[in-house]
């Protein structure tokens, strides 16, 4: 048997990294983004972000704000005491985004200060569970 195979499909995710080297991103079928507290750090900490959305290349951008009062700023909630979200809904609604799981970014890229997040290029992390065959 070949690996190659139509049979086999590669795992995308990649090996778990520690939690204060990876920048762990999710979004959830509730629309919420969830960042973790070395995502949030390296974004600056901030108050609300404005949500951009690119339809031709399937990307969400996240641009870091200081002042969670301007119109259409989304507020960064902490969520524990080590992670934060962003409460995206309507956002995803307005672009006609379904989640059905929560999905985690594979390699999310902070470029000029943003987060660039391809929606492609995620993973299953939680979903319901399946019964199992008797």
């Amino acid at each position: 048997m070949n690996i190659t195979d139509r049979e086999f499909e590669r795992f995308e995710g990649g090996p778990t990294q520690s939690v204060h080297e990876r920048m762990h991103i999710t979004i959830n079928k509730e629309n919420v983004i969830g960042l973790n507290a070395n995502c949030y750090r390296m974004l600056g900490k901030p108050s609300a972000v404005y949500l951009y959305y690119s339809r031709k290349n399937d990307i969400i951008a996240i641009e870091p704000l200081d002042n969670a009062r301007l119109p259409r700023a989304f507020p960064v909630k902490p969520k524990t005491s080590v992670s934060w979200r962003i409460n995206a809904s309507p956002f995803c609604k307005h672009f006609d985004i379904r989640i059905d799981a929560t999905h985690r970014f594979i390699a999310p890229d902070l470029r000029d200060g943003k987060l660039m997040l391809k929606l492609s290029e995620t993973v299953t992390v939680r979903q319901v569970r399946r019964k199992h065959k008797q």
